[in-house]
């Protein structure tokens, strides 16, 4: 895709853009999870990540149902785009997110579990 910019110094310049992203990188999904402890021992640590988690998987849920309301009503071409990088952005987070939530709510069963055999 190709913008037309005009530039103070110049008539216009042609400044080339990604299709989709406008040439942002992605953050990693795992970059997200750096601060995670995974293997904490912390019952109250990984509540607070399953309830985060929960949260997000949440609100991805009602973004998604929202974007497929309005889908029909939009033009075929902004439908197409939205197709096209809205809801695969939206999967991919609800998909991660959930991927996430279980890995927490798992380790809380293993620490409770742990916990009620002392």
């Amino acid at each position: 895709m190709q913008l037309l910019v005009l530039v103070e110094d110049k008539d216009a310049a042609t400044v080339s853009q990604q299709r989709r992203g406008g040439g942002r990188k992605r953050a990693s999904a795992l970059k997200h999870s750096e601060s995670e402890d995974l293997a904490t021992l912390s019952v109250d640590v990984a509540r607070f990540w399953q309830q985060a988690y929960d949260e997000l998987v949440t609100m991805e849920e009602r973004l998604l149902a929202q974007l497929e309301q309005m889908l029909p009503k939009l033009s075929t071409a902004a439908r197409r785009e939205a197709e096209l990088t809205n809801l695969p952005m939206i999967n991919d987070h609800l998909q991660t997110f959930r991927y996430r939530r279980a890995h927490w709510q798992s380790r809380l069963e293993q620490l409770n579990g742990k916990l009620s055999r002392r």
